[in-house]
């Protein structure tokens, strides 16, 4: 039954029997409603081949400040509920309708708390217990995708460098990844910021090894009007077109009833840490500032959605012909 209960709720602790070589992160996206302040907060867990390479985290991207953090705790730090998600990493406390935080360095510091109203959770049914699909349910997976919330408001205020940051009316969003590896080149692009509002968008095409070999997976929606759109491999959607050429990423990709084009300018980012055999050793860049042009068809032409998206994430990482 626990087996059934972490399939389809992503959101809480995937790692119960997990020793080493793992590693799960939650993200928390985080936008003012003025857009002064954008960020990230990420709590996670890294798991080595024993307990001294192992420890839990909280990462920080403020995109606003293009600066990041890892902060760093023991193990024993880390606690967390087994049937929802309630996460306290140190005096760090992380939930679905809340976070608080405490943390400070010798760089910066983020204190205060945020609460998490009117959230947008991501469908499930039988055959897609998540984003991932019926890939869920494979046990083999280097790397598994969540989507928790694809939108939500904000409530309450930080300090961050302690000044004082309103974030009463902002937007936010919620995602994570768990497993052993990030894979060796993906794409990912987040936004959910766009003139027509409760509208979120998210899309991830990776290189992924599968079984000795490896396959080019996508998965992608487009949440607008109230209808969450799908587009991924498993439902036979292809990306038609990959380029990457002076900071500006575009994609287009077919599915059996839709199109989806989209173009991103992408702004400078900041580095931070991603799983590599459950270590947080490699480094990547992720941008949260940066634009979008969206369009998303029917097959016979008819415009479902078309617009501009803001502080958008953006990770390229990895070997990236090996996507083309």
């Amino acid at each position: 039954m626990y087996y059934l209960k972490r399939l389809f709720n992503p959101e809480i602790y995937q790692g119960q029997n997990r020793k080493r070589n793992y590693f799960e992160g939650w993200y928390y996206k985080t936008v003012d409603a003025s857009g002064s302040n954008v960020m990230s907060f990420i709590p996670g867990i890294s798991l080595g081949e024993n307990e001294d390479d192992s420890h839990a985290f909280v990462q920080v991207i403020d995109g606003s400040r293009l600066r990041s953090g890892y902060f760093s705790y023991p193990l024993d730090a880390f606690e967390c509920a087994q049937n929802k998600l309630e996460l306290k990493i140190g005096e760090n406390f992380f939930c679905r309708q809340r976070l608080e935080l405490s943390l400070k360095n010798h760089d910066m510091s983020y204190e205060g708390a945020l609460g998490i109203v009117d959230a947008q959770p991501f469908p499930k049914s039988l055959l897609n217990p998540g984003i991932m699909g019926p890939f869920g349910y494979l046990s083999f997976m280097e790397c598994y995708h969540g989507v928790v919330h694809m939108y939500h408001s904000l409530s309450g205020s930080l300090k961050i460098d302690g000044d004082a940051q309103d974030f009463s009316g902002g937007t936010g969003y919620l995602e994570k990844d768990w497993g052993k590896s990030f894979p060796d080149a993906w794409v990912w692009v987040q936004s959910n910021h766009f003139e027509k509002p409760n509208t979120s968008f998210m899309l991830s095409f990776a290189h992924i090894p599968f079984l000795g070999t490896s396959f080019k997976g996508l998965i992608a929606f487009l949440y607008v009007d109230n209808i969450c759109y799908r587009l991924s491999t498993y439902q036979g959607a292809k990306v038609n077109r990959l380029s990457f050429e002076k900071d500006v990423l575009t994609l287009i990709i077919e599915g059996r009833k839709h199109a989806l084009g989209l173009t991103v300018r992408i702004k400078p980012g900041s580095t931070l840490k991603a799983p590599k055999n459950g270590l947080m050793i490699d480094d990547l860049i992720e941008s949260m500032t940066s634009g979008l042009q969206l369009y998303f068809l029917e097959k016979d032409g008819k415009i479902i959605f078309q617009g501009e998206g803001r502080f958008v994430g953006v990770e390229v990482g990895g070997d990236l012909q090996k996507l083309m």
